[in-house]
């Protein structure tokens, strides 16, 4: 990822040990279902350990600067809300409306409850691992934070509105599963970010932070997302191994949505005169989705079409291989323009130590 990233065993092999972690995970959850079950918890404890690190290396002065990045929330408000809902609807009509089934590769039925899936998957950003995926590439931290926010607020309005005109029906947000989700992968560990930042820094020093404690926590940041991948993967690893099919018709539109999204944001960006750190930052959080939400709203507003919520727990699981993958694009693309001496000055640069 770079040679400045200081990798160490864990992020030098980390391709083999997220091949490992899918493979675990389904054979957990397709012999051994009750004992993944009893791993849910894990999801939260594992997404809260792989924020908390990222938060300890936010400096306020910096956030309080990225509160102002009223040009950048425009941005992804512009790319999230009037973009991403009809991208993935029209990928959905392009292979599940036209050549899946043309070809016979899917009925009719199964077509439309993928597409309906592909649906909810597009129609809200993310507001919990985008913070990870912009931390491992070296993006703007404060800033992320500032579009984490602002989709948290937007996306309870505009997700119904879009569920109604692109699926046809009318569902209700559950604005407090939403104040949770903002709550315990934001508001805590920012809190305990910030106050890990300061008493660091008041008992030892900003550089002992810097270089002796920040890469244990990277460490930590990667163990916890390999964890939350083998229980993820477990939840409904016995569903996708029955369902083998799904993945990969599932997987050619998500896959498609996430690199045409994610390099359109990040070059208009760079056109627009953003560095490296800032555009990946954007990018992110313009490509992540919130897939709790997509999996809640399938498993209430359309308990009577099962599929559907099989699908939209198909793609976070595609979604987590390909998010690694535009992190490690990210950062080759942030040192090529490095080392050829072309970055731009950040407008809410990031005061970083050790790894991501």
């Amino acid at each position: 990822m770079g040679k400045d990233t200081g990798l160490g065993w864990i992020e030098k092999l980390l391709a083999l040990w997220v091949i490992l972690c899918i493979i675990s995970g389904l054979l957990l959850g397709k012999y051994f279902p009750e004992f993944s079950e009893s791993l849910a918890i894990g999801i939260p404890i594992g997404l809260f350990l792989m924020i908390y690190p990222a938060m300890t290396k936010i400096e306020l002065d910096e956030l309080k600067k990225a509160l102002q990045s009223k040009k950048q929330v425009g941005i992804i408000v512009f790319f999230n809300y009037a973009v991403n809902p009809f991208l993935l609807y029209a990928l959905g009509f392009i292979f599940f409306g036209k050549i899946l089934p043309y070809f016979g590769l899917i009925t009719d039925e199964t077509a439309k409850y993928l597409w309906t899936g592909l649906i909810l998957l597009g129609v809200a950003p993310c507001i919990a691992m985008v913070l990870v995926w912009t931390d491992l590439a070296k993006g703007n931290g404060p800033l992320g934070i500032v579009l984490m926010a602002w989709n948290s607020i937007i996306q309870i309005i505009t997700t119904p509105l879009y569920i109604a005109l692109l699926v046809g029906t009318y569902i209700a947000i559950d604005i407090i599963l939403i104040g949770e989700s903002v709550l315990l992968y934001l508001g805590l560990p920012l809190l305990f970010g910030v106050i890990t930042r300061r008493e660091v820094i008041k008992r030892k020093s900003e550089s002992w932070l810097n270089k002796r404690l920040i890469p244990y926590f990277n460490a930590m940041q990667l163990l916890a997302l390999l964890f939350t991948m083998v229980v993820m993967f477990s939840l409904k690893g016995g569903v996708i191994i029955d369902n083998p099919n799904l993945i990969w018709q599932m997987a050619i539109p998500v896959i498609l949505f996430f690199f045409l999204l994610f390099n359109l944001v990040y070059y208009t960006t760079r056109r627009l005169g953003y560095n490296s750190e800032d555009a990946s930052t954007m990018g992110f959080h313009c490509t992540g989705r919130n897939f709790e939400l997509a999996i809640a709203i399938a498993l209430t507003a359309f308990a009577s079409m099962p599929m559907v919520a099989v699908s939209t727990v198909v793609g976070p699981l595609i979604e987590i291989p390909v998010m690694l993958t535009l992190v490690w694009l990210a950062l080759r693309r942030r040192n090529r323009f490095q080392n050829i001496g072309i970055e731009v000055k950040s407008t809410q640069k990031v005061g970083r130590g050790g790894v991501c």
